[in-house]
């Protein structure tokens, strides 16, 4: 057993694990949400009288109940503050380092667990309380004190034939591609061409910078996806994001339109399972 500060959550600061092998929940970034549960059991006296775990004394059933699911909804805090301190904000930072470093962001991030945390009580019978949690990934971008400041995209100077795409898909497969809060797409030269500025904050925080899925199909039927996506392979790995060609970056701002669609975030990765 051992203790670990998470600073940001200050509802639930000091975090006690057991076995941090096997946490009691997930990331499921194809749907962009977090969840995580807890268990607390009733606690009965050698009589089989249910009794208050902190102080020992004899409680009714029903108090019983309340202080359980109490206890179920702090530890399922406690596991999802573990999972999402975990989570890579950018190729430099989880959020855990961002917020032992930023007094605005940690701030936030407990206005954020208050506000967006959605509960469900899943009672396991008579003497266990479970409860579940759920949180949008989207919301823990309004944590992060970044500003969006939606620059003009950097363009080539060799154009394009202009053809619209209401979204790009890009095949991330087997650069080792990890999901992340804020990625980025390079050119081949290395410049970011697409990243936290040049995208809508508000499209980001409702829709995600960018949203994952494991194969062409699931890419294809995603709501960002749109009629006619830009259908590309990365070619590299490049600070945890993919680089694409310039032939493709070319073709992909080849149409004015297609500019204002990628400042809404309607970006898909396709990465490895």
């Amino acid at each position: 057993m051992f203790k670990r500060i998470f600073i940001a959550l200050n509802i639930f600061a000091l975090v006690t694990v057991h076995g941090m092998s096997q946490k009691q929940g997930m990331i499921d970034w194809t749907k962009a949400l977090i969840t995580a549960s807890g268990t607390d059991r009733i606690s009965l006296n050698d009589e089989g009288q249910p009794v208050d775990p902190d102080s020992g004394k004899i409680i009714s059933i029903s108090e019983a109940r309340n202080i359980s699911y109490s206890r179920a909804k702090e530890k399922a805090l406690n596991e999802a503050a573990l999972l999402i301190s975990e989570i890579p904000v950018d190729y430099e930072s989880t959020i855990l380092q961002i917020i032992e470093r930023d007094p605005v962001a940690r701030a936030r991030m407990t206005r954020v667990m208050h506000e967006h945390s959605r509960f469900r009580d899943r009672s396991s019978g008579y003497l266990e309380n479970s409860c579940e949690i759920q949180i949008k990934t989207g919301y823990l971008l309004t944590a992060l004190n970044y500003e969006f400041p939606m620059e003009d995209f950097p363009l080539s100077e060799i154009k394009a034939s202009p053809t619209l795409y209401t979204s790009i898909i890009v095949d991330t497969r087997g650069l080792d591609i990890r999901p992340m809060l804020l990625p980025s797409i390079y050119n081949e030269n290395g410049l970011e061409i697409f990243g936290k500025n040049f995208i809508s904050g508000d499209d980001a925080v409702k829709y995600m910078p960018v949203s994952y899925a494991y194969s062409e199909r699931e890419a294809m039927k995603h709501k960002k996806a749109g009629q006619h996506p830009f259908f590309c392979a990365a070619l590299k790995n490049l600070n945890g994001s993919p680089v694409l060609s310039d032939d493709d970056i070319r073709r992909i701002f080849s149409h004015k339109k297609n500019s204002s669609y990628i400042q809404k975030c309607r970006v898909i990765f396709i990465i490895d399972r």
